[in-house]
């Protein structure tokens, strides 16, 4: 973002909440908001949960209770997979400030049955490889939807650039920690011929990846309509192609999942097609 975002201290009654993820036990987000204000984010439903009325981006609210609440939590909970950042990105910019994903990282520390990963666009996660390089099954998965800064810049306003989330991933590999590529969304008219799909499948796969999921985007129509707004404004030239894949996500869809097909015969990943 171009301004720096409200933050404000919240207390929370739970941390660990069952996910909704079909893969996925629990899910764990220290932070209310995201200043990384992707504009296809799904998750800008949080702010009306809590009443804010704050622009998604604009504003952070720190968990600041959240490590004691969830050292509470782990002796109580059935072991299973756990997830950091699922409605918000646990690395964001105020995580340096804060540490209070990490500090959530550190409670799982010899709680035993526990698979803890982190999915994040942040290569301040490297930060925690001390922490990570302890709990035996833990993993980072980075999300990357293009390899174009300019690209990045304008649908990922407030996110480190691809080139560093490469890095990241590169140096966290070289650690011992397992790393995971998640390209989501495919940017319609952007990130989704054959030839783009492939350029960062395998981007990925030289960053140390051995697995990459890919997921669509969202076409709810609060998503439609911030993407539209901003392809209209900055890449306008793609405005017709972008109405013809909203009008039709139906025959696009399918597409889309046979160009990821044929793509992955290409590299030598295990790509999952989550959409």
């Amino acid at each position: 973002m171009t301004s720096e975002p409200r933050v404000f201290p919240i207390r929370c009654k739970t941390l660990m909440t069952k996910s909704k993820i079909p893969s996925l036990d629990y899910a764990i987000n220290p932070y209310l908001g995201c200043e990384h204000g992707c504009v296809y984010c799904y998750a800008t439903f949080m702010a009306r949960f809590s009443d804010i009325k704050d622009e998604w981006g604009s504003f952070v609210g720190v968990k600041e209770n959240a490590p004691e609440i969830l050292r509470r939590e782990i002796p109580r909970r059935r072991p299973g997979v756990v997830s950091f950042g699922t409605v918000c990105d646990a690395y964001q910019p105020v995580e340096e400030r804060y540490g209070i994903a990490r500090s959530c990282l550190e409670a799982f520390i010899g709680a035993d049955g526990f698979d803890v990963g982190v999915l994040t666009k942040s290569d301040l996660v490297l930060r925690d490889v001390d922490v990570l390089s302890r709990l035996p099954s833990a993993d980072v998965g980075f999300s990357i939807t293009c390899l174009d800064h300019r690209l990045a810049a304008a649908f990922e306003p407030g996110a480190p650039s691809p080139s560093r989330r490469l890095a990241a991933m590169r140096e966290l590999s070289r650690e011992g920690v397992p790393v995971w590529g998640f390209f989501g969304p495919v940017l319609p008219t952007f990130t989704d011929t054959e030839g783009e799909i492939s350029e960062l499948l395998r981007a990925m796969a030289e960053a140390g990846a051995t697995r990459v999921l890919v997921d669509a985007m969202n076409l709810y129509p609060k998503v439609q309509s911030r993407v539209r707004a901003l392809i209209a404004k900055v890449f306008p030239d793609r405005l017709d192609a972008f109405d013809a894949v909203r009008r039709d996500p139906k025959g696009y869809l399918p597409a889309l999942s046979e160009r990821v097909e044929t793509a992955a015969r290409g590299v030598d990943l295990e790509v999952d097609v989550c959409f």
